[in-house]
């Protein structure tokens, strides 16, 4: 019963406005097209509770799409450091205060854009340790002339582990069992 009235009252309120509205005396014409503005979009990948994923993991694939199209942007690979240990790992964050130093790993890209768009930015990666590999990604939108490339920019979380089994190799037979093996590995945070 209620819905009933509202949807009454809403459809009385629309008629009246469109009743007392004035008509336009001309029609209304669109602005023309925008030209395309070069707009910069530096993309960075932290690994959760640790640094920035750069070079030295192989870096990590950074794929832009339009989020709505799915049309292919741009794409690349994140290269550089992995940031002030100091910063990152000892001190206290401050909201809105960066964590990335020039030389921390990073994609930028120039995209040209003639009006905002919804991007999906997605990350893929450590390249280089292919068994851990993760995915993250985040749709954001973007203005054109407005770059967002200071500072921590636009920042990926990549939570996750790279492992590497030393000893025993992978082609490793064991006979019998039970039987006793010694297990040798290197973990470390992506």
């Amino acid at each position: 019963m209620r819905t009933s009235r509202l949807f009454r009252t809403l459809t009385a309120a629309f008629v009246a406005a469109m009743v007392f509205l004035p008509a336009a005396a001309e029609p209304v014409s669109l602005p023309a097209r925008a030209e395309p503005v070069p707009t910069r979009l530096t993309v960075r990948v932290l690994s959760k509770d640790a640094k920035f994923i750069g070079t030295t993991m192989g870096g990590v694939r950074i794929t832009i799409r339009d989020a709505d199209s799915g049309e292919l942007l741009t794409q690349g690979i994140t290269r550089g450091g992995t940031g002030d240990t100091q910063k990152i790992m000892k001190q206290d964050w401050k909201r809105g205060a960066p964590l990335a130093t020039p030389d921390a790993a990073a994609f930028t890209a120039t995209i040209a854009l003639e009006a905002p768009r919804r991007i999906e930015v997605v990350a893929t990666g450590p390249i280089g340790q292919p068994q851990a590999t993760v995915r993250a990604s985040v749709t954001h939108w973007i203005i054109p002339g407005r770059h967002i490339d200071q500072g921590d920019a636009l920042t990926l979380v990549m939570p996750g582990l790279a492992l590497d089994v030393l000893d025993p190799p992978a082609h490793t037979r064991i006979a019998g069992i039970p039987a006793s093996v010694t297990v040798r590995a290197n973990l470390v945070m992506l």
